[in-house]
Parts: structure tokens; C-alpha cells; sequence
């Protein structure tokens, strides 16, 4: 929160940004981990972005037009990092070439590029946070419909909100099980909103045809938890119905999703389909 911002934009303008290249240096794969302590995670981060009226409590709402991508990406594991990390002895780098919206992992193994901003998130009111840790705030969720032609709406916690994006991946696999997706430097145009007749707690992202609440926890089964209950609240809301009954349309209708599992704090989410929404 006490972090100055790189710029400060009107309510509805829209921007462009341009996220960092990823910063980890290629000797750190050639060490020997067996004796010398393993690299620090962190993550470089594009901000912070004050949007004027935006208060506490407010929502601002981040339309996300477009992410273009460079073209050298990278991926990366190791001892320290990926859902397998106690398992792995050594470290792995492996860059790629990203042209033409296709990422061209080998010379006879190609797939199409989804990009999507890892990370965006606002600054907290309280202690400070690790962009790499996510939260209410956002940050690390690498939700994979943080994409082109969808809306996030993050509760600004402080004056201006805040807005900070990076860690963008011009590919990556539900749960991020490696620990990285194809981690590369990009531009993104993005429209910011102030929404003020709207609350919500956790992060949310829209789509042409889904509502998505994302929740971020220690534990996946609290957090799997929490996401349900926020859910069967929103569509409470939205259907003006009892519990009992946003309960079952959830059950029948909604997919629960582990977004990363690599993180020091993990993030799940829940679609709702739009069609079974009265409002």
C-alpha cells in the first residue's frame, strides 16, 4: 500500500501495459542444489495503478482486451518449486519459441498459445503481501480465464485500488503442476472500472457464459469450501431463492477447479453458468 504508483489513470480509461520478461537467470540451473541453498522464489510485477475514485470497499473491474506475447518463453522446475518438488533431484529449464499464436515446444510438437495474466492483484490494507502469495487481494491465482475478452472484479482494499499484473503465460495447464506455465514477457490492454454498487469478497472473474469465484487457502478442502459457499450466496442473490435450492442448482451446474497447486497458498475456483441465473 505504500508503494508509489507507476501511474495514475481516469475512472473507464483504458491502458496499456507492459509486463516483464521472466527474470530468473539460466546459471541458477546449472548449480548444485545438494550444496547451496535453493533460489528465491519471487515474482516481477507491472504497477502499482492508481485509478482515481476508486475507495476502499469500491470493485474495480479490469476488462481485459488484449495480451500480446513475446516471443522467447520459458518453463522451469526444481527442487524447490512444482507440485513433485520433494521428488526431482535436479533443476530443468526449457525455452521455447511462441510465434503466430502457437507454441512450438519441440521441433515436432506444437499447440496453440492461451494467454492468460498469472498474477493481478491490488494492494491489501493490512501487512504487507508477497505478490507471490494469493489472497482476497488476487495476486498469484494463475486463473486461466484471467484472459482476452474477460472481466475481473478485485475489492480495492486501499485508496486507488492499487492494480498490479504480471506473470503472464502464454500457456498453462490447470493447477500449474510443474510450478510455472510458459512464463514470458507481454503487453496487455485493459480497461479499469470503478463499480460501486457491487460487493463481493473474493476475486472474481466474467466470461461471455460463466460467473468465476476464485479462493485462495492453505488447505484445498477449506478452500473448495469456501468456494461452494460463495456460490450457493451469489446465486442465492441472483435467483432470490433459499439456500436448500442455490445449493442444488450449484451441485448440478457448477465446476469446482484447482487453479495452482504450487504456491505457498492455493487457489481453487468455481464456475456458474450464466443460463441458470435468474438476474
Amino acid at each position: 500500500k505504500d508503494n508509489p504508483p507507476a501511474i495514475i489513470v481516469s475512472n473507464g480509461e483504458t491502458i496499456i501495459v507492459e509486463t516483464a520478461k521472466p527474470g530468473i537467470p539460466d546459471e541458477v540451473f546449472t548449480k548444485d542444489y545438494s550444496v547451496v541453498p535453493f533460489p528465491k522464489r519471487v515474482l516481477t510485477i507491472t504497477g502499482p495503478i492508481y485509478v482515481e475514485g476508486c475507495e476502499p470497499g469500491d470493485i474495480l473491474k479490469i476488462d481485459i482486451k488484449n495480451i500480446e506475447l513475446d516471443v522467447n518463453g520459458k518453463m522451469w522446475m526444481g527442487q524447490w518449486m512444482g507440485i513433485l518438488m520433494d521428488e526431482v533431484d535436479h533443476c530443468f529449464l526449457k525455452k521455447v519459441k511462441v510465434e503466430n499464436n502457437v507454441v512450438h515446444f519441440s521441433e515436432d510438437i506444437t499447440f496453440p498459445t492461451t494467454p492468460m495474466i498469472g498474477t493481478i492483484g491490488v494492494a491489501p490494507a493490512g501487512e504487507d503481501i508477497a505478490c507471490l502469495i494469493p489472497g482476497e487481494h488476487g495476486a498469484n491465482m494463475d486463473a486461466l480465464n484471467a484472459s482476452i475478452g474477460n472481466s475481473v472484479y478485485l475489492k480495492a482494499q486501499v485508496k486507488g485500488g492499487l492494480l498490479s499484473i504480471g506473470d503472464v503465460h502464454a500457456a498453462m495447464g490447470l493447477g500449474e503442476v510443474l510450478g510455472t506455465g510458459i512464463e514470458i514477457g507481454s503487453t496487455v490492454t485493459m480497461t479499469l472500472s470503478v463499480v460501486k454498487d457491487m460487493d463481493i469478497k473474493h476475486p472474481l472473474i466474467e466470461t461471455p457464459t460463466h460467473y468465476e469465484f476464485l479462493v485462495s487457502n492453505v488447505d484445498l478442502f477449506e478452500a473448495s469450501k469456501e468456494a461452494t459457499r460463495t456460490a450457493i450466496s451469489f446465486v442465492q442473490e441472483k435467483n432470490h431463492c433459499v439456500f436448500d435450492e442455490a445449493y442444488a442448482l450449484v451441485g448440478q451446474t457448477s465446476n469446482l477447479k484447482i487453479m495452482q497447486v504450487v504456491n505457498p497458498v492455493f487457489t481453487i475456483s468455481i464456475e456458474i453458468p450464466k443460463k441458470v441465473l435468474k438476474s
